[in-house]
Parts: C-alpha cells; structure tokens; sequence
C-alpha cells in the first residue's frame, strides 16, 4: 500500500459514445465520483443515468478556458480526462486544468501508441508537448485499436464485405472498449499519483492480425484483399486505406516505434498487470464472433 493519498475526484470532457460514455459508465460502476462536461447542444449525456449521485453533468463552451477552469475549480478536480475528437484544440482544456490546479490531464489518446508524423498523431504529439511545457503532467493511455473499430476500418459495416489492405498478416494491439474504460477509471483510482505522473501506459486485450480476425467470420462475409478501399458508399475511405497500411507496416501494436520502425511485442501489454486479476475481453466476445 502507498502512503500517498490517491486521486479523489475527476472530470470527463467529451461525454461521447465512443470512449467518454464507456469510461463515466466505468467510473460510476466502481462507485467513484465524476463530473462529465459536455458542450451545451450534446445530447450524449442523455444516456447517462439520472439518479446516480456519484455523477454530475455540466455544460461549457469547449473554446472557453474560463468556462471550464471556473467548474474545475468548483468540483476541486483532481484528474481531467479527455475523450475529444482532434476537431476541438485541447490546449484550452490543459490551459483551463493549470489555471483551476488540476493535478493529473488524460489527454484523448486511446489508439495506438506510435501514431504516424501526420495528421491525427502530429496533433496528439504537439500536444504532450505543449502540456509539458505549461507544467501540467498528463498520463498518456494506448490501447492499440478498438475490437469495435474492426467492421469500420475493414469496411465491412458499410459494403457487407471484410476489406484487408495488403495481406493482413502484421499482429495488432486490440483492446474492447470497455475493457479500456475500466482499465482508467481502476488505475486512476488505486495507483499512486506519482505512479501516473507524466507516464504513458501500454495495455493490450489481443494481439491478432486483420486475417486472423477475418477467419473468426468463418465464411459468413466475404473477405476481400485490396490495395484500397472502395471509395463508393465508404466515407472516408482513403483515411480507413492510409490507416490500415499503417497497421500494415506494424503500426498498430503499441510496441511499435515509429523512429526505429520495429515493434517490441513484450512491451505492448505492459501495464495490463497494474489491473489486478482482470479478465481481458476477447475480439469474439466483442464482436459476437
């Protein structure tokens, strides 16, 4: 036991059904407190339960520092977790913890640990950097990629057909969401401050590639090898290509390294052990397969 005394009190910002929702859900089945914020016309927050006094729903202009230090402060926030998508700057939301004194920033990682140069890992990198700068710490979440992203990247939620870029033979990190949910609210709430201070975490549910995924369908899909997806009826179809010749190259493991391009497979479950006797979810499970 530590004679440090644990976080006490959190706060979510981006309520949303993708992680925020799974992880307030988490936090309020463990009995611990959580004040979600939400941007005044969400309507995510309407699935939260009403009744339970361990949760309190507020809303704030996300652009407004002011706005959200001010009920930061109100609610003596320990930790701020972001589950944002990369449309909304999180500058403002380190700027608003540093002003209210909150001692702990999750920033919205929850992906894969090494993400490329460009695009949404440039962003995510700018900004560990610039909440190291402020003196903010923050803990850095990778979970690889989430068994329920599967059907949307494969494209097999929009055409009917398991889409694999290349051969699908490269093993990934995959983790059930709600195992990732579960997994932040327990550590945030039994490790030790100093434990989490400035630190990325590594869990992994699953290691398995895209083809090993395909097979569990036993015949019921069809599988398809490309060297793109089709861009007919598949929003965003050249993101969901780029991203699965990512995972292609190895960059869906969190234990790959982007600068050396190597993969480190002993690493990418590191810190599953700091969930105690914890039974990970499997892609079966999670998918129904």
């Amino acid at each position: 036991m530590t004679s440090e005394e644990l976080f006490k009190s959190f706060a979510i910002i981006g309520a949303g059904p993708s992680a925020g929702i799974p992880i307030v859900k988490a936090f309020l089945a463990i009995g611990a407190p959580i004040v979600a914020i939400a941007r005044p016309t969400s309507t995510n927050v309407s699935t939260l339960p009403t009744d339970d006094p361990n949760l309190t729903v507020v809303r704030a202009d996300y652009s407004s520092t002011s706005e959200i230090s001010a009920i930061l402060r109100e609610h003596k926030v320990d930790v701020l977790i972001s589950t944002v998508t990369v449309v909304f700057d999180q500058n403002v939301f380190a700027d608003a913890a540093k002003e209210a004194g909150v001692k702990l920033f999750v920033p919205s990682e929850f992906g894969i640990a090494q993400t490329p140069k460009a695009g949404l890992g440039s962003q995510k990198s700018d900004f560990a950097v610039y909440a190291k700068s402020i003196g903010l710490p923050t803990l850095r979440v990778f979970n690889g990629l989430f068994y329920e992203f599967v059907p949307w990247l494969t494209a097999l939620a929009d055409t009917g057909k398991f889409h694999i870029v290349g051969k699908g033979e490269t093993p990934g990190s995959f983790t059930a969401v709600s195992d990732a949910a579960g997994y932040v609210a327990h550590i945030l709430t039994t490790q030790s401050p100093s434990r989490l201070f400035d630190t990325e975490i590594h869990i992994e549910g699953q290691r398995a590639t895209l083809s090993e995924i395909a097979a569990l369908y036993k015949g019921s899909v069809p599988v398809v090898h490309c060297d793109a997806l089709p861009t007919e009826g598949v929003a965003n179809a050249h993101f969901r290509t780029f991203f699965q010749k990512y995972v292609e190259i190895g960059g869906g493991s969190c234990g790959w390294n982007a600068i050396t391009e190597s993969d480190d497979p002993e690493s990418v479950s590191r810190d599953n052990s700091l969930w105690e006797g914890h039974r990970w979810l499997t892609v079966q499970e999670v998918l129904g397969l």
